[in-house]
Order: structure tokens, then sequence, then C-alpha cells
């Protein structure tokens, strides 16, 4: 039996290379509503997600970000804020949606690369490009979008046997 969100996660890998390819305003939709459904502490939902689709505002946040020069060639960019005196658990509310976010984008065919973000040399530039509210913390960016499949090889994981282990380690 084969179990399409098995293989989207087993497939998935990180794109820091993109074609010039628009991505349709619906599919950045149903990817960021699929993000707001991932897990927070307490059911906060203390989260906001920009989605960036700009080449310029693409172009200044790849400036930025040391580890984001491919932002800008990307059909959008997803910043995940957090609201940090509202959210009890922010770095992990803020991990479970950017994974929602590869694991949907994925089912569209599109890549993703995240850039850690929470309190980099780069956020406090980038919140302040994107007008970001002073209670927000920028936490992820997401470069998303559609790339050539032959570019893009899995890298070297660990086997199942040297990460599992069953009752006691």
């Amino acid at each position: 039996m084969s179990n399409e969100t098995i293989q989207n996660i087993k497939e998935r890998r990180s794109v820091r290379k993109y074609i010039d390819k628009k991505i349709p305003e619906e599919t950045l939709k149903e990817i960021i509503d699929c993000a707001r459904l991932a897990p927070t502490g307490t059911n906060r939902q203390a989260w906001s997600f920009l989605v960036i689709t700009d080449a310029e505002i693409k172009s200044k946040i790849a400036s930025y970000a040391r580890y984001g020069r491919f932002i800008e060639e990307a059909g959008a960019c997803i910043a995940v804020f957090i609201s940090q005196d509202k959210a009890t658990t922010p770095m992990q509310d803020a991990a479970a949606a950017t994974e929602n976010i590869m694991i949907a984008a994925k089912s569209y065919n599109l890549g993703t690369c995240w850039v850690n973000s929470y309190q980099k040399e780069h956020s406090k530039k980038i919140k302040e490009l994107v007008n970001c509210p002073q209670e927000m913390e920028l936490m992820t960016l997401m470069s998303i979008g559609y790339y050539d499949e032959n570019d893009v090889s899995m890298p070297a994981k660990k086997s199942l046997s040297e990460v599992m282990v069953w009752d006691k380690f």
C-alpha cells in the first residue's frame, strides 16, 4: 500500500536552486492553511505567516540572510513569525508549522529550504523590511518554488537501525 504523505516525507529534499515559474496564489494559500493546522503549545496559535512574492523584497531578504541567498530565485519566501508574549513554546510551534509547509509544498511538487532565523544577525533587518509588529519574532524563512528534479539529490542519511532503539537505550 502506498501512502502519499509518507512518500512526500521520504522524497522531500532541501532545494536551493529554482526555475522561474510563478506559484499560483491558491497553492500558497493551501500550503499556509496546512501550516496553521500544526500543533502549538497549549493551542496558542501565536503565529503569523508572511508570504513574500515581490522580487525586490525577496532580493533584499536574500542579501540579508547569509545562508539564504537562494531565496532571491525562489517563487516565494514564507516567513514564520511567532508572538513571543503569547506563545508558550515558540520554537517548537514554529518548527512544527515549518515542517507542515515543507510537506505540503512537496505535495505540489514544490521545493523548499528553511533558514533558521531565530535571533540571527539577519532577523532584525528583515523584521524592519517587512514592517513586522514589535511583539513578533522571526523564527524561520522558507524558500519555496518549482525546481528541476534532476538537480536535487538525496544527501546521505543515517539508516533506521542507527537511530531507532526499542524500550531502553
